[in-house]
This record gives C-alpha cells, structure tokens and sequence, in this order.
C-alpha cells in the first residue's frame, strides 16, 4: 500500500509540474495525507472521512485515514484484480456476500499492509458494514472502536446530542495528542470548510451549463473522497483550480459534446467497467451525481460543535428515505436531466433498500430511471455483457424521447 500511494504521490507531481489541475491537486494531496499515516511518529486516526465531521480532527496535529478509499485507491482495485486481495479474507472465513470494500480491507489487514492507527472511528450512518470492519480492525490491535451516532430527525435534543459526542471525541483526541483543543484552531478549520463550501456551490453551478464542462465520474469521486480535506486550507485550492479550469473549457469550447444528462447516483464503481467510456461515446454527460453537492448549512464558528453536529445531521443517508428523494427530485430538475442512473451494489442494502421509491419517483416525474446492477471492486460480481446490454436499452430510451 505505500508503495501504490509513493507511486500515486510522484506520478501527479510530475503533471502538475507540467499542468495545474485541482483534479490532479486532490489525488496528489490524499496520496500525501495517506503516506503520511505510515510515518512512525504519525498519530493516525482512522476515520470515515466522508460520514464525520473532519474539521475536528483538521484543529489537531493527526494524521486523518480512511481505510475504505485508501484500499480502493490500490492499484489491484483499480485495475479491476481487486478480488486478489480479497481472496485473503475469504479464507479466513468472511463470506463474498459481503461487501467488497471491507473484504478488500479485511484482505489488505490479512496481508499487513495497512498503516498503524491510534484511534478508530466510525459513523453509525451509510453502512453499517464500514462500523463492523472498523471494530475488527481494531480489535485486532487492542485498541477500542468508537460509534459517532448520528439519529434519525434534526432536533434541539438531536444537535444537542451529535455535539455531546464530538467534544468527547475532542478529548479523545486531546489524550492522543497531549495537546488541549484550541478554539481558536478550531475556528479556523471551519472558517477554511466554508471558503470551500462557497467554492465548491460555485463548482456545483458550474456543472450546470451545457455542454457540461466537468466529468461526472471524477465529480464523485471528489465528492467522496475529497471529504478527507474539509477544514484544510487545502480544499479551497482544489476547488479554486477546479472552477478556472471549467471556465477555461466553456470560454474556449472544449467542454465535451452532449447530446443528453443523466443524474447519476449513489456512488460510481471503482474497478474499470467501461460504464463511463459508453456514455461519452454516446454523448451522455454526468452533470450532478449525488456526492457531488452541497447538502449542508454553513457552519457556525462561533458554535462549532453544534455547527459541526447538524452538519452530520443534514447528511441526506441520515433519517428516512424520502429525504434522499426530494434531494434527488430536486436535483434533476435543477440540472434539467432527460434521465437517472442507480449503480446498485446488492451488498449495500441500506442504500439500496431506497431504489424503489427513488425510481418511482423518478418516473413519477417523466424520468427514465435505470437501476444498473454491478459491484464496486469485486470483478468477479461484474458482468461488463449484462451491464452494456441495459445501458443500450436505456440509451435506446433517451434517443426515442428526443424524437418524440
């Protein structure tokens, strides 16, 4: 695993050298910040980044790590020979109805490359599958897994609550450090998530225009992945290079031709499947995908921890499913969509537990609606016929509506 970051880590030094790019920006930044978890003197927090807080632990001196996109940035995932070292977890017993994201950490611990960890947390929402495999992962090296529970309705007691368990994360992470939280650092972590929350809705507007000037492939990933940087000055310069390169493609005519936009959600597959590559040949682009947006209020710095609190609150797989629909009605009227596309992964069952009710809706609105069964890593549960066969079906959809 250092060796793929180190490798990561050099290969977008060299292009930016040569072209600066907030896409490149990112990827060389996360190499960074995960390399730096293999430092011996590096206190290293395990984290999933995109379902906490991350200012916090932006005011101390940690080493923030997701294990969940650090292994699916491995160049075996990647290249689609991700079950390689999934295989490893597989003969320790962990069934291939598990989710692949965590039989491929369970076969990276199996295979000791991960980095050391000194606190571990989770989130109680997205799965429940990242929560379980964090304990494991912890259990392993005698080290206690911590919930960051997040309930269902924003309220009072609710705010009240979330914020109650961030400040004794803040302790948590005062005893790791010997260093007592600073308000002051604090501010500004959330002073720098809002620069880039600002950007970023700039970033959000931009993906509007037609034809769209970004790729909605690499727009979730960022989404996702670039959660690791809220609170870093770091996250506004990726942003800031991101919105002058977009404008650049619209001045200049450079944006890529489009015929039709899809909505795309939840999440997009980290091994090739060549999904993308047949839109773009079709001239379907991917202006909003459903991590790609901003979902929450700006935060409040002169009360963090509640600010902090009802941003995890606003989270749209926080509480009942029917937040996620109006969030995604909203979202393809807002970018004038002519369809919706669902990447479901069967092992994702509290996200795909929603399908139905998004899809009907959808239609209900005279959205063509595509739920397109795959896997995120495993190869083995991807088949590239079946999954071409009802993209052409659904492409087959769009072009009779536009000659209807």
């Amino acid at each position: 695993m250092k060796t793929d970051f180190q490798n990561i880590e050099a290969f977008m030094d060299k292009r930016l050298e040569k072209r600066p790019s907030g896409y490149d920006m990112f990827l060389r930044e996360m190499a960074s910040t995960f390399l730096r978890a293999f430092d011996e003197d590096a206190r290293v927090v395990w984290v999933s980044c995109y379902a906490f807080p991350m200012e916090l632990l932006w005011a101390f001196d940690v080493v923030p790590f997701d294990f969940e996109i650090a292994c699916n940035s491995l160049h075996a995932a990647n290249s689609g020979t991700g079950s390689s070292i999934m295989v490893e977890a597989e003969k320790e017993g962990y069934s291939r109805d598990i989710c692949s994201f965590y039989r491929l950490v369970l076969g990276a611990q199996f295979q000791d490359i991960l980095p050391g960890g000194d606190l571990f947390l989770t989130s109680s929402y997205y799965c429940n599958g990242k929560a379980k495999t964090n304990e494991i992962i912890a259990g392993s090296r005698e080290k206690e897994s911590v919930l960051f529970d997040v309930p269902n309705e924003i309220s009072a007691s609710s705010i009240k609550y979330v914020a109650s368990q961030l400040k004794e994360i803040a302790a948590m992470l005062e005893a790791l450090t010997g260093e007592k939280l600073d308000p002051e650092r604090l501010k500004e972590a959330i002073r720098c998530s809002n620069r880039a929350r600002a950007s970023y809705l700039e970033v959000n507007e931009l993906m509007k225009t037609k034809p769209c000037p970004w790729d909605g492939h690499k727009a979730c990933i960022l989404g996702i992945t670039g959660s690791l940087f809220w609170g870093s000055p770091i996250r506004n310069e990726i942003n800031r290079l991101l919105i002058q390169e977009m404008k650049e493609r619209i001045s200049d005519g450079r944006a890529f031709p489009e015929d039709y936009r899809v909505l795309w959600f939840p999440w997009t597959p980290v091994q090739p499947t060549g999904i993308f590559e047949a839109l773009a040949s079709h001239k379907v682009s991917v202006p909003t995908v459903e991590k790609a947006r901003v979902f929450w209020s700006e935060i409040d710095e002169n009360n963090p921890f509640e600010g902090l609190a009802l941003k995890a609150l606003q989270n749209p797989f926080v509480g009942r499913a029917e937040k996620r629909v109006e969030a995604l009605i909203g979202l393809a009227e807002e970018y004038n969509v002519d369809g919706a596309i669902h990447f479901s992964t069967p092992a994702c069952y509290h996200e795909t537990g929603s399908t139905r009710i998004i899809g009907d809706a959808l239609k209900g609105r005279g959205i063509p609606f595509l739920d397109l069964d795959g896997d995120m890593t495993d190869e083995r549960n991807f088949s590239p016929d079946q999954a071409m066969a009802k993209l052409s079906s659904f492409l087959e959809i769009l072009e009779k509506r536009e000659t209807n």
